[in-house]
């Protein structure tokens, strides 16, 4: 029987064959033709969003390590990722769609792996092959974002192709999308104009697809199809529901004009008739007294005449919906005898409608009009509805300067925090563990007068050490960096805490801050975490003229030199005696304005109790070049002396032999 259906089964196929032949006798072909099934061709390249929208389906940048560019973009590349702590870093690469259908139908996507660790701002960019040219009518950007949830903040930055804080640098500035489900969504991003302009600035796209998160396990985004798109219709607040943050100032620091947080000054007319539209009103909102201008074209506020002369910032709290323009004055009394009062105005930022806003407005700004010791009236000049809280003045004296509050929720490397309770626990995390600021807002940090940080603290019972780092940038770009000396945090009561922050020079700017628990296996709650750049002491500023030569030294016309064969104590005493006897207690600065004939000087001051013989206690400062035949100020400064040593001889030292520096407009500034 086998072999029966064996020999059916072969003339079956013969007959088969036969029938094929006849059938093809017609096309003269005599051969079966097999196609080849096409491959899956994709060409790694810059897309170009001008040309269509990017799919990523034929062809995409290229996401292999040896295209990564470092941040600083020293090296070529076509991307890059950021956030990322130690040798942990999300991942970027080309992965099948996970959930193909009608919203969204391709094959291949973009696949983001966020392992655990990463910061919560960690993300990545990539280069287009041109400048952005936005077609008419299409002022957004839009891609299709996996999203994990409603509520999810995604993030997108265009940016021009220059690195961070390089001059000249141009971004969007961080745009934001909030997600409305789960799965496929297309989200829009409205791109605004930069001084007027919007087209061919950008060719960076940069991303944070899961922002402000904190991944408590490996997390995976996917996006894909980014295109051109009309903008979509932003609903701003016209009205506030919240309050703006409470202001970390001591009162002794604040002239306080509007604030619950101050006991105002006496004496203030905040609706005076001045013929104006606007309707003045004050509201409660989040349990939080705050002033309304509806109607707004102009408003005065009348005070009794205020001396600021000792103060250096203004602090306002603003918001408002639909203010196109709004700039605050201050008044003082005529000072030119033309019958009209002296008055500047700041023009404040609308970029942020719809939330609160705050700002620090140098007093220098106005100076130059108004008259600081005799303010006696404030307006307001704009449209719309404005609300404006915590009005105040602040600075000036000893250890003033602008505060920023830190948000310590980005955790790494293992360390917890849960409801500003910190642990470093010994099992499972990294010996560099530890937690990231936040609130980006404050960056970038300087301390060429110092600084501090000040927090509450208190422990579960047992001592709890920490200490603070503050780097140039996150992982890898870290240096310059400063670490704070050690403070224990004890007991179980809330007390606050103060950690000292030394001067770092004026050249060194930080934006990053990290805390870490030393003591680990011990909770310690920790809030109200600010940190204050110092501002430039106030002083008494002494005019010096060194124009006593010594030991051969010479000085003709503010040329000084150094001949060789001179002694080797030869230089300059300052022979204004009037600035005598000098003090500095809370330290000082000597500033001067120096050039050179084309070599480079290094000079030096030196400051004693009296003239030789009886010089000591005496001091030197450290050594300054100066450089260039332009005339350029240059400042050194003079560390802190004993508060009982007085100095009444001032000597300067040229270090560079043969040749000659023009020195000139000397003042040594006494810090108060």
């Amino acid at each position: 029987m086998r072999h029966n259906l064996l020999l059916i089964f072969t003339l079956t196929f013969i007959f088969s064959i036969i029938s094929c032949s006849k059938d093809n006798d017609n096309d003269n072909q005599g051969s079966i033709v097999i196609e080849e099934p096409e491959e899956d061709v994709f060409v790694e390249a810059d897309p170009d969003l001008n040309a269509g929208m990017i799919t990523f389906e034929e062809t995409g940048p290229s996401f292999k390590t040896e295209n990564w560019q470092p941040e600083d973009r020293t090296q070529p590349g076509n991307w890059s990722y950021f956030g990322g702590v130690g040798d942990i870093n999300l991942s970027v690469a080309y992965a099948d769609n996970p959930s193909k259908g009608d919203t969204n139908n391709s094959a291949r996507v973009i696949h983001v792996s966020e392992p655990v660790g990463v910061q919560s701002w960690a993300g990545f960019y990539f280069m287009l092959k041109d400048k952005i040219n936005f077609p008419s009518g299409k002022d957004a950007i839009s891609f299709q974002f996996y999203s994990p949830g409603p509520g999810h903040n995604v993030l997108l930055k265009l940016e021009d192709e220059l690195t961070n804080e390089t001059e000249g640098k141009k971004t969007t500035g961080d745009l934001f999308a909030v997600t409305q489900g789960t799965g496929w969504e297309t989200v829009v991003f409205n791109v605004p104009e930069k001084s007027g302009e919007r087209s061919g600035i950008y060719n960076t796209v940069t991303m944070i697809l899961g922002y402000g998160k904190t991944n408590e396990s490996a997390t995976s985004y996917y996006v894909d199809n980014f295109d051109f798109s009309t903008p979509k219709e932003v609903v701003i607040a016209a009205a506030p529901t919240d309050s703006p943050s409470s202001p970390t100032y001591s009162a002794g620091e604040v002239m306080s004009i509007f604030s619950d947080s101050y006991t105002s000054i006496d004496g203030i007319n905040f609706n005076p008739n001045w013929g104006q539209s606007t309707a003045v009103s004050t509201e409660t909102i989040a349990n939080n007294t705050v002033m309304k201008y509806g109607n707004l074209n102009y408003q005065g506020t009348e005070v009794p005449n205020i001396n600021l002369s000792n103060k250096t910032k203004l602090h306002l709290d603003y918001f408002t919906g639909d203010a196109t323009t709004l700039k605050f004055f201050l008044i003082s009394p005529d000072g030119n005898g033309d019958g009209a009062a002296e008055e500047k105005a700041f023009e404040l930022d609308l970029t942020n409608l719809g939330t609160w806003n705050s700002v620090n407005i140098d007093l220098s700004h106005f100076s130059d009009v108004v008259d600081l010791n005799n303010v006696f009236q404030f307006k307001v000049e704009g449209n719309g509805s404005v609300y404006f809280d915590n009005i105040f003045f602040y600075g000036g004296g000893s250890g003033s300067g602008d505060d920023n509050s830190a948000q310590f929720t980005g955790v790494f490397g293992g360390a917890t925090v849960v409801d500003n309770v910190f642990n470093f626990p010994s099992a499972g995390t990294e010996s560099w563990a530890g937690f990231a600021n936040e609130n980006a807002a404050i960056y970038p940090l300087a301390f060429p007068h110092g600084g501090k940080i000040t927090f509450t603290g208190l422990t579960a019972g047992t001592d709890v050490d920490i200490k603070f780092k503050f780097e140039f940038k996150p992982h890898p770009d870290t240096e310059p960096s400063y670490t704070t000396s050690n403070v224990t945090v004890s007991g179980t009561e809330a007390k606050e805490y103060t950690v000292d922050i030394p001067s770092q020079g004026a050249d060194k700017t930080f934006s990053s801050l990290l805390l870490y628990l030393i003591t680990q296996d011990n909770s310690v709650t920790l809030t109200n975490i600010v940190v204050r750049e110092y501002a430039a002491p106030s002083g008494t500023n002494n005019s010096a003229a060194y124009t006593g030569t010594f030991g051969g030294a010479t000085s003709v016309n503010n040329v000084y030199t150094f001949p060789t064969g001179t002694e080797a104590w030869a230089g300059f005493a300052n022979e204004n005696a009037g600035i005598y006897p000098l003090s500095f207690s809370k330290g000082g600065k000597i500033k001067f304005n120096g050039s050179t004939a084309g070599v480079d000087v290094s000079i030096n001051f030196k400051f004693e109790f009296k003239p030789h013989p009886d010089t000591e206690p005496s001091f030197s400062t450290s050594n300054i070049t100066i450089s260039g035949t332009e005339s350029t100020e240059y400042s050194v400064d003079i560390p802190i002396q004993d508060a009982a040593n007085t100095f009444s001889s001032a000597l300067m030292y040229l270090v560079t032999q043969d040749a000659g520096v023009t020195l000139t407009d000397f003042v040594i500034t006494s810090y108060e």
